[in-house]
């Protein structure tokens, strides 16, 4: 089927071995998964591991993706310890392992043909967090220039604390203030709806606030009792229609990366997403 927003699936968020639509595919193989995606009728795919897998596997999956018709979406920089303070280094040697590390990113995305690598930091607890953020601006500024020339985003995501605690970029306000302070092209904002929905913010009112910033989109909708998930688009009580449609005004035409698992289990639970995303995609467009 068609549809009005390009949707995109992911090959795994907490492991690679864990896609979206493990039970619906043939396998949980990514080339199955890609075929399945890509028979949806969805836009594009995420493979938030690719930088793991080998060279040559990285070049397979996205040749395959891009003979069904699908786009890269963002993945993953630094995937071994995305969850370290490695973008606030404030020392020469630490920029240097930061700049390397983000020249394996940059050559996997050449592979691929992604453009928008996901930049997260973990809290070092021993430094002032103010000084930590001020420090992760500086060094996004610097790679700015190597990412920019080849043709890539570093997209700032926050994250929820009631989700990944001991992360430094746990306020939506602290994200907007580190790319405007990288102020840099290349530097953008990762605009997580389900992360931001999770810390009490209406992002609606976010989206206001990181106008002319946004480089990509993320998508999970967050349980209506308050308790902290991320489920299905249209299981919890954002607003999808109406934040899709804001969106847009906003100029972005880019994908809609659906960043969570299904609420359901097994093959029911992911046929109850798929027709959860076809019920939003019908009011949203």
């Amino acid at each position: 089927m068609s549809w009005a927003v390009p949707w995109t699936a992911h090959l795994g968020l907490r492991g690679p071995d864990a896609p979206l639509f493990r039970h619906s595919a043939r396998s949980a193989d990514p080339f199955d998964q890609i075929d399945f995606i890509a028979d949806l009728g969805l836009a594009g795919v995420q493979d938030n591991y690719a930088a793991l897998r080998p060279a040559d596997e990285q070049e397979r999956v996205a040749a395959h993706a891009a003979r069904r018709g699908l786009r890269l979406a963002s993945f993953v920089h630094d995937p071994l310890g995305w969850d370290q303070p490695r973008w606030s280094a404030p020392d020469e040697d630490g920029r240097a392992a930061l700049l390397a590390e983000l020249d394996r990113s940059l050559a996997t995305a050449r592979r691929i043909g992604g453009h928008t690598l996901i930049c997260v930091a973990g809290l070092d607890p021993a430094r002032p967090r103010a000084a930590q953020l001020a420090a992760m601006a500086e060094n996004l500024r610097r790679a700015g220039d190597r990412a920019g020339a080849a043709g890539v985003r570093l997209c700032v995501e926050m994250t929820s604390a009631r989700w990944l605690p001991s992360m430094l970029v746990d306020r939506f306000d602290d994200a907007v203030a580190v790319v405007r302070a990288a102020g840099h092209p290349a530097v953008r904002l990762m605009f997580d709806v389900g992360h931001i929905a999770l810390d009490g913010i209406d992002p609606l009112s976010a989206l206001a606030a990181a106008e002319g910033l946004i480089g990509a989109v993320q998508v999970a909708d967050v349980p209506a009792d308050g308790s902290a998930g991320r489920i299905d688009i249209g299981a919890g009580r954002i607003d999808w229609p109406a934040l899709i449609r804001a969106i847009r005004v906003t100029g972005y035409d880019g994908l809609f990366e659906i960043e969570h698992e299904a609420l359901g289990e097994g093959l029911a639970g992911e046929q109850a997403l798929i027709e959860r995303l076809r019920t939003v995609d019908r009011a949203a467009g």
